[in-house]
């Protein structure tokens, strides 16, 4: 059950990502983390304080490097 429940917020964070003209298949924290390498303004802070250390890199890696 818990990995149906993560699997749901992590569909929630692309649709908002998307609903906010973000690129398709990536997440609010992958977005905000690349926005930071980007020089822009970010929540990375704040999403890394919520979601844990690192938690932005990681899902920046991931979206980096996936297959589709």
């Amino acid at each position: 059950m818990k990995g149906y429940f993560y699997r749901v917020l992590i569909s929630i964070s692309m649709l908002a990502n998307v609903l906010m003209f973000g690129e398709i298949g990536q997440t609010l924290s992958a977005r905000h983390h690349d926005r930071k390498r980007n020089g822009k303004w970010n929540m990375v802070r704040l999403i890394d304080a919520l979601l844990g250390k690192n938690h932005c890199l990681e899902c920046w890696c991931w979206w980096k490097t996936r297959k589709w």
